[in-house]
């Protein structure tokens, strides 16, 4: 096994805080200083998150508006072992090394992303806008039992805030740089007996960070709308019901290939700077989800209660971008659309008999998607395919899902310190994928891409029935310590690559298979001092089977293959209100997360052959990171203001392999980000200003990277240069 890694940045840090700490520890002598009960509902039962037998993270709507976050990348720099990735379009989020790192065929996410108990089932749908949430649970580890299929790594939850009992709203105006501009906020009451709702929206607006060169244009920024509506129906005390609502739109032209390498091809036009792109061809975009939802909650008697979700998701992903990342005219993603629309249904009988706890589950969901990359070849790459310039190869899959599940889940409280847990999901799924290949000729019109597409798209179906259990024992030593033990399953999906014309991955032969892991886990949970302290650790064993990989075939294929890993880990999460006005929060992890016995071919490298990766890093599974908090209360007291809340957040990471085969172009070295945020209140409460500024230093670092073969060039994209801006909000 390979050592830890010892990031001396992270050390200095962690002495930093430390010795800050015992210089004001002396303080929590003289003021009474507490941390609030964090209740979530990560077991989909409502509960306190000390007490769960579960690694999970929860940010409150505060939290969240302090440090300015809207979205799954901003959260990733203050949860432990939350990794972040995008290309072209697509998320790809990690969690303890567990993720997402292929961008083709009907690729579904490894950790699941929910919106109020409905599941976003395409990796293109988590860029969707954090707003007007209650709070955000991150849960760490395989979900398998209680959320089933794609939550191999874990899932996130977005909670929305509820229909207010009383009048109440709020309304924001933001500015920054990059022309930066939004307004948000919301109004939400009670509209009858019984009845009451909620309306939130905005729109924000930034320019991007990316140069297009020659001619200028800017890539990666803003052009967002979205709207959420919710009504709650209270009929009886026994009865709510809650019908919401929401879309999301971004058109900023976000997708695109920044080189990291220069290309093969014969042109001055192509540059390796940092956030700079050669173009010939327009950038195009266009996301757009709605997501419906109707939920029930019948409380049946004292002992039993009953849930049930029924939801509907529409989603359209269209981008266009110059693929080649060259002045010359290349090939270019003319579009790439990946259209999905699902529905699910899911029920929770609850039950709460003294000792026993139980749930019940019955799961259906139901999805149509598509995903067509239609690359134009133009005149500089043309002639080598013998086609007239502008011919479209055609690359497609469609698919749908449908899935079934039975679950449950039962602890029982055998002695009044030691709960014992059991739980088992049966899934059972069939998917049916269609899969085209085809040149689109100028003049001529669609012609199949070989001998196999002549009669039109091949059809191919796969079938699983898999059963996920869990079995877990927490003891709580003291009202304020707990302990866990837990084993348990995961599953994601398989899939169907795309065609590339290169006579590989048709039909069954395309099918890759699902992934799957076992897990161990064991963690420690305590609230210390009175309540003013929270520690929380964990520690993780994973045999990870089959987890998907991506390379890229010359001249455009990209084709999914399939790996084995161990992965070991600890983790931990820190809150200390040391005294009411300052306040502590750090997390740390250390990762070995390492492929077993895999082989595989590297197309950037193929004089090398089939290379043994056995004992390598897997992508995305920094060996250490480091993320620490700091929040200083000043009162003010003036009839103007009450006072200034001052924070600043940093975050540290090791290397960190992004592409498998772990060669410097495809690792992020070491790297840290520094954020402060400054919040001015006013007298009433009701008005506030809040100035930020991210990523102080201004540190360049890659989240993802990929090679694409045809113009024998890695390409890659960063993360978000420095930003700043400010916000003043108004609340009613």
């Amino acid at each position: 096994m390979k050592s830890f890694g010892r990031p001396l940045t992270a050390a200095s840090l962690t002495i930093m805080a430390c010795t800050a700490a015992g210089n004001i520890a002396h303080a929590q002598e003289d003021e009474e200083a507490v941390l609030g009960t964090v209740t979530v509902t990560a077991t989909k039962q409502s509960a306190n998150l000390q007490d769960i037998p579960v690694s999970v993270s929860a940010l409150s709507a505060n939290d969240l508006e302090e440090r300015g976050l809207s979205n799954i990348e901003e959260l990733s720099t203050l949860v432990p072992n939350l990794h972040w990735g995008e290309h072209a379009g697509t998320t790809l989020i990690a969690i303890r090394g567990v993720g997402s790192t292929v961008d083709s065929g009907i690729t579904e996410p490894t950790v699941a992303t929910y919106v109020d108990g409905v599941f976003l089932p395409r990796s293109t749908m988590a860029t969707l806008r954090a707003v007007d949430l209650e709070r955000v649970e991150v849960l760490r580890g395989p979900q398998g039992t209680l959320y089933g299929r794609n939550a191999t790594g874990g899932a996130i939850n977005f909670i929305s805030a509820a229909p207010a009992d009383s009048f109440e709203g709020e309304i924001s105006v933001s500015a920054g740089d990059r022309s930066a501009f939004g307004v948000s906020g919301y109004l939400s009451g009670p509209l009858g007996d019984g009845i009451s709702a909620r309306l939130s929206g905005g729109t924000e607006s930034q320019d991007g960070y990316v140069d297009v060169l020659p001619n200028g244009g800017k890539l990666n920024g803003k052009e967002s709308n979205y709207f959420r509506g919710a009504l709650r129906f209270e009929p009886t005390s026994d009865l709510m019901i809650d019908l919401s609502v929401r879309y999301d739109e971004n058109t900023y032209p976000n997708a695109y290939q920044q080189l990291l390498t220069p290309t093969v091809l014969p042109t001055p036009g192509q540059t390796t700077e940092v956030n700079k792109i050669f173009a010939d061809q327009p950038f195009d975009q266009r996301m757009e989800t709605l997501v419906a939802a109707a939920t029930v909650n019948w409380t049946l008697s004292d002992n039993i209660s009953l849930k049930s979700v029924t939801s509907y998701v529409d989603h359209e992903s269209d981008v266009a971008f110059d693929a080649d990342s060259t002045d010359l005219d290349g090939f270019n993603a003319e579009s790439f659309p990946r259209p999905s629309e699902s529905y699910g249904q899911e029920f929770n009988l609850v039950g709460d008999f003294d000792r026993w706890n139980w749930l019940l589950g019955a799961y259906y969901f139901n999805e149509d998607a598509s995903n067509t990359l239609n690359l134009r070849l133009g005149a500089a790459f043309a002639p080598g395919f013998g086609v007239p310039t502008d011919t479209i190869i055609a690359q497609s899959v469609a698919s749908e899902t449908e899935a079934y599940a039975l679950f449950g889940e039962l602890s029982f409280d055998l002695t009044d310190r030691l709960t014992l847990t059991g739980g088992l999901r049966y899934n059972d799924e069939e998917q049916t994928f269609l899969q085209n290949l085809q040149f689109e000729i100028p003049g001529v019109g669609a012609v199949p891409g070989g001998a196999a597409f002549a009669s039109g798209p091949v059809p191919v179906s796969s079938g699983e029935d898999t059963v996920l259990p869990k079995l877990a024992a927490s003891y709580a030593f003291t009202d304020a310590i707990n302990a866990y033990v837990q084993w348990s399953k995961g599953y994601k999906s398989g899939g169907l690559n795309l065609e590339g014309g290169a006579g590989l991955a048709v039909g069954g032969a395309g099918l890759y298979r699902p992934e799957e892991i076992e897990a161990y886990e064991v963690g420690l949970k305590s609230v210390l001092f009175d309540g003013a302290l929270t520690a929380n650790f964990a520690a993780f064993t994973y045999d990870y089977t089959d987890l998907q990989l991506t390379i890229t075939v010359p001249p455009t294929n990209t084709l999914v293959q399939n790996a084995d890993a161990d992965i070991i880990g600890v983790e931990g999460e820190l809150q200390w209100q040391a005294t009411d006005l300052l306040s502590f929060n750090g997390g740390f992890t250390l990762l070995d997360a390492t492929f077993d016995g895999f082989s595989g071919f590297d197309d950037a490298n193929p004089g090398l052959g089939v290379q043994n990766l056995d004992g390598e890093p897997i992508p995305k599974a920094p060996e250490s990171t480091i993320n620490l908090g700091v929040e200083y209360e000043v009162p003010i007291n003036s009839g103007l203001f009450s006072n200034l809340i001052m924070r600043a957040d940093g975050f540290h990471s090791d290397d960190v392999v992004l592409r498998y085969f772990g060669t410097p172009v495809e690792t992020q070295g070491a790297y840290s980000l520094l954020n402060a945020s400054a919040t001015l209140n006013g007298a009433n409460g009701n008005t506030s200003l809040r100035v930020f500024w991210n990523n102080i230093g201004d540190e360049e670092y890659l989240q993802n990277v990929t090679y694409i073969g045809a113009v024998g060039a890695f390409m890659g994209n960063y993360g978000t240069p420095s930003t700043w801006g400010v916000q003043l909000t108004q609340r009613f």
